[in-house]
């Protein structure tokens, strides 16, 4: 089995969430922050001032796969973010239990 975790922005959540259900599958979203070369701006008081924060607000969605279908998944998250961006990681589970 394999885990899936995609961070992407919040924008293109809807998109990755469908392609999950449409192929039955669950997954766990988080809210994440990262540092790196994009920058937010944020707007303060009556839209007069702007200021750049030094993180981006991101989505991790997270979710567990059979390792012959990871391909495939990682294949309809793409179609379903059509040109944007952003990063699969993958990585073995070695045991899940469900309780």
């Amino acid at each position: 089995m394999k885990r899936l975790a995609v961070i992407v922005k919040p924008e293109n959540l809807d998109g990755i969430i469908l392609s999950l259900k449409e192929m039955g599958l669950e997954a766990t979203i988080y809210d994440v922050k990262g540092a790196g070369k994009d920058k937010e701006r944020v707007t303060s008081g009556r839209g007069s001032s702007t200021s750049e924060l030094g993180y981006t607000t991101r989505k991790l969605v997270a979710t567990v796969v059979n390792s012959e279908n990871a391909n495939e998944v990682t294949e309809r998250m793409r179609r379903a973010l059509a040109d944007n961006k952003a990063v699969v990681m993958i990585s073995p589970v070695d045991d899940l239990v469900m309780l």
